[in-house]
């Protein structure tokens, strides 16, 4: 009898169980006025390079650390915030290579913005509290490409292009890019309930792309991160997450793209092919009750190689790959602040009883 009912109370338990975690939930960020997280970010980026005959690649290390902080100074409708984002500081250190050892530099960055932040962590309006002077843009990268024959142009555009988005990769690979690419507002989450196993999706950058169903033809289009809802589950620490992991993955000859953007034919390029691979991932883990970032990890792989016609091997040949964690530093909690003092109020003057059928200042 007790061995039944013990049977019968761990399965209630499982099925609870089961049942709280089928259940939709909502992945809403949930702000407070006068909270202050801050965060540290460290980035690791290694390059492996080659060019030419050269067999051996070589090596080049670049690490990046920051803090950044998010203040709450107001709630606005629809659960928006307005929030101070500072990053005072950011330290670059390029590893040590043949040519000089390693090498630390602190950049004043003095970013001082006011953000205004959705519960899915999107920020709808931005303005510099500190803006930086516009530096005056030199001559176009495509400049002098229309004098040049089209299979000329073709190979040229196909390098101008390659050190483009690989450069835009490379920045992909650090995650600490732009407020809308970066992670230090994430994870970008959606307005639907979900439940575990759910996905959906949230623009990384703009890359070349075949477009569906019409052939080799390219253009430029969003590259996603999908998002997959993982469940609330606890971390390396014994404590309960949500956790949240987003995926992406490109693959694509940039070459091709560069033909056809000058109407170049094949036969009349000197580049074989350009391709370009990258894949990463970031594992989010967030606090069940505000969906605050508690820490993300990131990992990043990419290559690209520039391949010449009647040459066995690449002319140029690059892998890379990145690690970047961001780590909740200090959460000073909102609601806690003094309220500001009560006006002053003059105290009216007590009424004189002690006369006789009066009252003090004057009567019948």
């Amino acid at each position: 009898m007790l061995l039944a009912s013990a049977l019968l109370l761990g399965l209630g338990s499982l099925q609870q169980s089961a049942g709280n975690q089928a259940a939709p939930v909502e992945l809403f960020r949930k702000f407070t006025v006068g909270e202050k997280l801050t965060y540290v970010t460290k980035a690791v980026f290694t390059d492996e390079q080659r060019v030419g005959s050269l067999q051996t690649f070589l090596p080049s290390d670049e690490e990046i650390t920051y803090r950044h902080s998010l203040e709450v100074k107001k709630l606005k409708a629809d659960g928006i915030a307005e929030v101070l984002y500072l990053r005072p500081t950011m330290t670059i250190t390029e590893g040590d290579t043949g040519d000089s050892e390693a090498k630390s530099t602190v950049n004043k960055t003095d970013e001082r913005i006011l953000l205004d932040i959705t519960p899915i962590n999107e920020v709808i309006q931005m303005k510099d509290l500190n803006p930086k002077k516009e530096k005056k843009g030199g001559e176009s990268k495509s400049d002098g490409l229309r004098l040049r024959t089209q299979g000329q142009q073709a190979d040229a555009a196909t390098q101008i292009l390659l050190q483009e988005y690989v450069g835009d990769f490379q920045r992909l690979a650090f995650f600490v890019g732009s407020l809308d690419t970066g992670l230090d507002i994430s994870p970008r989450t959606t307005f639907e309930e979900v439940k575990v196993g759910d996905t959906w999706k949230k623009t990384a950058t703009y890359q070349p792309q075949k477009l569906k169903g019409q052939g080799d033809k390219q253009a430029v289009q969003r590259l996603d991160y999908t998002y997959t809802y993982l469940g609330l589950m606890k971390n390396k620490e014994g404590k309960e997450v949500q956790r949240i992991q987003a995926k992406v993955i490109f693959e694509n000859d940039i070459s091709e793209y560069a033909r056809q953007l000058v109407g170049a034919s094949k036969g009349a390029m000197y580049i074989k092919s350009a391709p370009i691979k990258f894949t990463g991932q970031i594992d989010f883990d967030c606090d069940p009750a505000t969906m605050h970032l508690l820490k993300a990890t990131a990992e990043s792989n990419g290559s690209f190689s520039l391949n010449l016609k009647g040459v066995d091997m690449p002319y140029v040949e690059d892998r890379f790959k990145g690690r970047t964690t961001v780590k909740l530093e200090s959460w000073i909690k909102g609601g806690t602040a003094k309220p500001e003092p009560a006006k002053s109020v003059k105290k009216k003057k007590k009424t004189n009883t002690n006369s006789k059928g009066k009252k003090s200042g004057g009567g019948l």
